[in-house]
């Protein structure tokens, strides 16, 4: 980003939407009857949940908005979008008596869902933006809204931030994510490079080699943190990314489903969140029934701070709006397929599933580039124009049913780029 648009752009405060009433202070509550709450319902949902493997009366509905199809669900889910935010808490130093107390959050993912659960999209925002903290007349990096207000002023610095309303939110310490992967009996996922990083103070050690694994809680935690290589933080958010997709899939499995009573006893110390029970079981139904490949994932455009000693992360206003746009308020798009510019990013040993791919495409009418690359881990499709909406990427994997399985990502910093408008990435895998 030129320095001009960074001395415009150096405190992101567009909002996209009009602002929302201040959330009420919520009271204290009590979690444990929540928790045996949701403990009876999931154990009663267990016989509904498994695929092939109980008989059920909940079949699908047809409901009177837009015909879409309801969920195979023991309960209906929302007919309103909701957005919740995701907090992963860096609580490695913290209070004992209260790990969340005056920690960063150094992952934070916006989640909409959108009515009736049909479909979900997910934005990164990384965790150095530079921002307003709500109710605070000075900027900081947006990661420090938890540790000075706890969850509620995160919330609040999101929602002023970005125009948008926060329905919920849900925080997880480093300590939850390594004990709910364990729990679930590992995460299957693949690293796409090797990763070696210590840091005694810490108390962090990653050594992790290039490949599929099967990942322990505390392999999934080095995963996670791991940014010591090119892209930084950036390429830690993508891999953020990748890990929601992977969990979404394990929780797919029923050898998984049946493990939830035994989580759902444990979890409690090492989340906060102001979901009800009941609200929980809603969200295990559909993480168990959505397709992961018709998620949307993005990170708020910007780029790294030029300027100062310390590291920041500057939002681009434009790109952010439309990216907030397409991924929450689901504008659609006017671009017709035919109209694409794309490129195509194989490595070397799919060579020929490229050039089927190439011809596919251009008997669709649409321009195409290829380049090679021996650096790809995964398969999907890149959005860098932020002109496309979701709508357009649905009727592409329609008219190439070879891509109806990749996942979108929202890319409009060019990681991995090859065309001008949409990259499709052939990898190994």
């Amino acid at each position: 980003m030129n320095s001009s648009l960074e001395d415009r752009t150096q405190i992101y405060r567009i909002p996209i939407r009009p602002q929302y009433k201040r959330r009420r202070r919520p009271k204290k509550r009590n979690n444990f009857p929540r928790f045996l709450l949701l403990l009876a319902l999931i154990v009663f949902g267990i016989y509904h949940l498994i695929d092939n493997q109980v008989k059920t009366d909940f079949k699908p509905k047809t409901v009177n908005t837009n015909h879409h199809t309801a969920l195979d669900l023991p309960f209906n889910f929302s007919p309103k979008r909701q957005n919740i935010l995701l907090l992963g808490v860096d609580a490695t130093n913290s209070n004992p008596e209260n790990p969340f107390k005056g920690n960063r959050s150094d992952t934070m993912l916006l989640i909409s869902i959108a009515p009736y659960g049909k479909n979900i999209n997910v934005i990164s925002v990384p965790r150095d933006s530079k921002v307003y903290l709500a109710g605070k007349n000075r900027t900081d990096k947006i990661n420090h809204a938890f540790a000075y207000g706890g969850a509620r002023l995160a919330v609040r610095t999101v929602e002023e931030t970005f125009g948008v309303k926060v329905h919920n939110y849900l925080a997880i310490s480093n300590a939850g994510v390594i004990k709910l992967i364990d729990t679930l009996g590992g995460l299957p996922i693949y690293v796409e490079k090797n990763m070696k990083y210590d840091d005694y103070t810490a108390k962090l050690h990653i050594n992790l080699k290039q490949g599929n694994h099967v990942l322990t809680g505390k392999e999934t935690e080095g995963y996670l943190r791991f940014r010591h290589d090119s892209f930084g933080d950036i390429g830690r958010i993508r891999r953020q990314q990748w890990f929601f997709n992977a969990l979404l899939a394990r929780l797919k499995d029923p050898t998984v489903i049946v493990k939830l009573p035994e989580l759902l006893k444990i979890m409690p110390e090492y989340i906060q969140t102001d979901l009800s029970g009941y609200d929980l079981a809603k969200y295990l139904g559909i993480a168990k029934n959505v397709d992961t490949s018709t998620i949307q994932i993005a990170t708020i455009p910007g780029a790294p701070s030029t300027k100062g000693i310390i590291s920041y992360w500057i939002i681009d206003p434009e790109k952010t709006q439309d990216l907030i746009n397409k991924m929450v308020y689901r504008n659609k798009s006017d671009i017709d397929t035919r109209d694409l510019s794309i490129g195509i990013l194989y490595a070397n040993s799919k060579t020929d599933n490229a050039n089927s791919l190439k011809e596919e495409l251009e008997a669709k009418g649409m321009e195409v580039k290829m380049q090679s690359s021996d650096a790809l881990s995964k398969n999907y499709i890149a959005v860098h124009n932020l002109d496309i909406a979701g709508d357009t990427i649905t009727e592409l994997k329609k008219t190439i049913p070879s891509l109806k399985d990749n996942h979108t990502i929202y890319d409009p910093i060019g990681i991995n780029r090859a065309g001008k408008d949409i990259t499709i990435v052939i990898s190994d895998l």
